[in-house]
């Protein structure tokens, strides 16, 4: 008997809110936002965001994506972006030119070189 009160209790609660909510409007001055989410087709590759060149690119180390192979440079550019270069030691001033973007998830299942 005790737990068909608390369920009735709960349900006449529910309602409540719900008949609450739904008679009160939305403020007028709520801002109106699109989608979160941004649908890209398959086979549409979105373009990476122009980097200007700097000389304010971090170098962050080198990396390799596989045992036994050649280690690169990589740099972090102002706005955060990752960037594989040439061979450690090689690049010099880096510049979009000179390397290409890379994610943290590749970086994350190479290795990183003394």
């Amino acid at each position: 008997m005790v737990r068909l009160v608390r369920v009735l209790t709960m349900a006449g609660t529910l309602l409540l809110c719900a008949a609450r909510t739904a008679a009160e409007p939305a403020p007028a001055s709520a801002p109106v936002n699109g989608s979160l989410l941004v649908f890209i087709p398959p086979g549409v590759v979105a373009a990476p965001p122009a980097v200007p060149p700097t000389s304010k690119w971090t170098l962050v180390g080198c990396w390799t994506p596989r045992s036994g192979t050649p280690c690169s440079d990589i740099y972090r550019d102002p706005q955060g972006g990752l960037w594989l270069c040439k061979a450690c030691g090689t690049t010099g001033n880096a510049t979009p030119g000179k390397c290409r973007t890379i994610t943290q998830a590749e970086l994350d299942r190479g290795l990183w070189c003394s």
